[in-house]
């Protein structure tokens, strides 16, 4: 018999890591919260790599010492053997510009998860494990009754709320219903995995680096666990393994070990401590993330190809962005909802774009194998509908903290030479990324124009106003970059003078103003006087 329980401010669908994030801050916020969580943790999940920028995340809500106490394995860096060369390269995150932790965790998702959870409990989220979302229905008013069964009692309830937070994981309970699942082409891949013990790992900080091979069929990720353990699993295009799955996933786990030397000998002496594990990894991203009544966040919204470890970055990332949006819904009537569920789609999108271009340009650089199917059916610059050369220098732009990265990767890359010239220069200061020299005169662009729009202050949304361009390109309007355009409209300073000047007005920080200045040019904000005498837009 059904029992109706008390009425929350707000209920979340599921206890990962983007449900345990927007209903912590929530309660923080002095919402009600309460979370349904189908399994009992800790249960498994694979994604064990985090970034070293969701440790800022994690600080937010108060667990990162946590994590520290736990021991878990910290990694400094990542090791590639990507391309033609076999010869590993590594890469590490003390030399990305303006990165607060020069290191990420590796960690084992089911005590990890459960530490997540415990803590929403701690600051007042009333979350229930083993309780499964059977139904929901959202009033025209955004009010919504959402009805549960305890799977272990069998109990069922319903609770009414004033909005729901669908962070159901790839289920998509919410958005499954209400909006179409878009499918990415290009990365519709398989993940085949397991564990092993006693793996070589280098000595030294490395090793607890994450190890990236790649081979005929796909990419390997190495990740060090506690207590000697190593996940080792490849991402593999479901048409080679639909073509092999015949002989069994053991013995195409074996071949696929044996066509990377590299990772055969970090296993010869190993012990498999698992079974072969085999999941979908097809990137998708629903049509829409949120409506009257809801909002998703995490896998329920968007899954991007695991290459670079952001599975949990972008459920903690959207679970921030999400508990703020909602608590400016429920607090601030006064500020049109729409404008307001905007601002979040917009902001977790753009994050998503920018992740999937990473992926787009990694995957067409390998090269490997002419003959492979994975990497031959991907062009080095393929990200429809956008110009290859403006889509590669954006990417540098939107990844300018990570340029180091770019820039070793960029020398075993085959770039045109034109193109290689101009993100040389980037990377060598001399260049923001549209063929301009930072020590030649900048001036402000002409086509953009300001946009009213949201930024995240507290607890709430605030108005705010941002530039934004034709291509969609946008630049919140700090005082930062109002400095800047009044710099810059004199005609008198060149682009590395005006860095100058906006660290030496106290601005920002000298990262923080050449990352605006090199953002401004390759978005179009400012452009060089040569241009403007030229015609040339």
């Amino acid at each position: 018999m059904t029992r109706i329980s008390a009425d929350f401010d707000v209920v979340v669908i599921g206890g990962g890591p983007g449900g345990s994030m927007a209903s912590t801050l929530l309660a923080d916020f002095g919402k009600s919260v309460v979370l349904f969580e189908t399994a009992k943790f800790p249960r498994y999940h694979i994604g064990e790599s985090l970034l070293s920028g969701t440790a800022d995340l994690l600080k937010r809500i108060g667990v990162l010492d946590r994590l520290e106490d736990a021991g878990y394995i910290k990694k400094y860096g990542v090791e590639w053997v990507w391309g033609d060369r076999r010869e590993p390269w590594t890469v590490y995150f003390k030399d990305a510009l303006a990165m607060p932790y020069d290191y990420g965790y590796q960690v084992e998702r089911g005590p990890f998860d459960q530490m997540l959870l415990e803590n929403a409990r701690e600051h007042g989220v009333d979350a229930r494990e083993q309780h499964k979302v059977t139904d929901f229905a959202i009033a025209p008013d955004g009010s919504a009754t959402v009805d549960f069964e305890n799977t272990a009692t069998g109990e069922t309830g319903r609770v009414t709320a004033r909005w729901i937070v669908d962070a159901s994981g790839q289920g998509g309970l919410v958005t499954k219903r209400l909006h179409t699942q878009e499918w990415d082409d290009y990365l519709r891949n398989m993940a085949v995995w397991t564990y092993w013990k006693g793996a070589k790992r280098p000595p030294g900080l490395d090793a607890g680096n994450t190890f990236l091979p790649t081979f005929s069929d796909g990419w390997w990720w190495f990740i060090p666990l506690r207590d000697d353990i190593t996940s080792v699993g490849a991402v593999v295009d479901r048409q080679a393994f639909q073509e092999k799955k015949g002989m069994g996933l053991e013995a195409y786990y074996k071949e696929c070990v044996e066509k990377t030397p590299e990772l055969a000998d970090r296993l010869k002496d190993a012990e498999q401590v698992d079974e072969i594990r085999v999941q979908r990894d097809w990137s998708y991203i629903y049509d829409g993330f949120a409506g009257d009544g809801y909002i998703a966040c995490g896998d329920a919204a968007c899954f991007i190809d695991p290459l670079f470890s952001t599975g949990v970055h972008l459920a903690m990332l959207s679970g921030f962005l999400a508990a703020v949006t909602v608590n400016t819904v429920l607090d601030k009537p006064e500020f049109d909802r729409g404008r307001v569920l905007d601002f979040y789609e917009n902001a977790y999108r753009k994050e998503f774009a920018r992740l999937r271009a990473q992926v787009y340009f990694l995957y067409g650089g390998h090269g490997s194998s002419k003959d492979s199917y994975f990497w031959h059916a991907r062009s080095q610059f393929d990200v429809p509908g956008i110009d290859p050369e403006k889509a590669f220098i954006s990417l540098i732009a939107g990844a300018f903290t990570h340029r180091s990265w770019y820039r070793r990767y960029l020398e075993r890359l085959d770039v045109p030479a034109e193109l290689r010239g101009t993100i040389e220069s980037i990377f060598a200061g001399k260049s923001a990324g549209a063929n301009i020299d930072l020590d030649s005169v900048l001036i402000p662009g002409e086509d953009f124009t300001k946009a009213d729009g949201f930024a995240v202050d507290g607890a709430h949304l605030r108005e705010s106003v941002s530039l934004e361009t034709r291509e969609g390109a946008s630049l919140a309007l700090t005082p930062a970059m109002e400095l800047l355009l009044e710099l810059a409209a004199d005609g008198s300073r060149t682009g590395r003078q005006l860095t100058e000047a906006l660290v030496d007005q106290g601005a920002c920080g000298q990262d923080q103003a050449q990352n605006l200045v090199h953002e401004s040019v390759s978005y179009g904000f400012l452009t060089g006087v040569e241009k403007v005498r030229d015609g040339v837009r």
